[in-house]
């Protein structure tokens, strides 16, 4: 079964992707330090890679949307000196690659429907991590869905500058 990473990106670019980081800030306010701490880490790290450094306005959740925000915050971003490869993208204007992404996922079996609300998947699991129990089919296709990325019991791992060597089992662990 192909990965998920290489149903979306072609095979061609699958083995050596250049670098590229980005940074992503929801447009609720303006620039918060977090965020900030959040944006010279990606950036420097895209840098020091000889990367690109991309800018994604998280416009998708409408109700927390503060008019202007999105555009104070690429001008802070500017006073502070980024300076981002491309245009800015916009989520909201992506969300046909999206869906289309989604699909892609769902035809190969990486991902599934699931109709679990999470008040039922934390009074299953105190850690709040999810049983699985559609993952063979939703159990109330009359209720409102989401998609769930199917996983496996295997142990994944990977090395963190900042943090170290990170193991864990998606299945137990998340």
């Amino acid at each position: 079964m192909p990965t998920p990473y290489s149903l979306i990106v072609p095979t061609d670019q699958a083995s050596q992707p250049p670098y590229t980081g980005r940074f992503a800030p929801s447009p609720t306010g303006p620039l918060h330090f977090g965020s900030l701490i959040a944006a010279v880490g990606s950036y420097l790290e895209a840098r020091s890679r000889q990367g690109q450094w991309f800018v994604r306005i998280e416009d998708v959740d409408r109700p927390r949307i503060v008019p202007g925000a999105a555009d104070a915050i690429l001008r802070a971003l500017e006073r502070y000196g980024f300076r981002w490869d491309g245009s800015v993208l916009y989520q909201s204007q992506r969300l046909t690659r999206y869906q289309e992404a989604l699909e892609t996922l769902l035809q190969s079996g990486w991902a599934y429907p699931c109709s679990c609300t999470r008040r039922e998947i934390a009074a299953l699991s105190p850690q709040r991590i999810y049983a699985g129990l559609c993952r063979k089919g939703v159990l109330r296709p009359d209720r409102p869905q989401t998609i769930r990325v199917r996983t496996h019991t295997r142990q994944i791992g990977f090395r963190d500058k900042i943090q170290g060597d990170f193991t864990q089992v998606l299945t137990t662990d998340v």
